[in-house]
């Protein structure tokens, strides 16, 4: 799954879990989704933030024409 779509998931869910309407177990079900998606898209930004650090370090030793 790609992280817009995670990132779509979770906000629906969050959604969801503001409305006082649903019964209790699926909002747990839902906040146990909503975790797992959060600890995912933390993996993801790390995983890209790293590769914007090589990119950067490649350029500054990338020497001037």
């Amino acid at each position: 799954m790609k992280l817009e779509e995670k990132l779509k998931e979770l906000e629906e869910i969050l959604g969801k879990l503001e409305n006082d309407e649903i019964p209790l177990e699926e909002a747990i079900s839902l906040f146990q989704r909503a975790v797992i998606l959060y600890k995912e898209c933390q993996r993801d930004f790390g995983e890209m933030k790293m590769k914007v650090i090589d990119v950067m370090k490649e350029l500054e030793n990338k020497p001037s024409s």
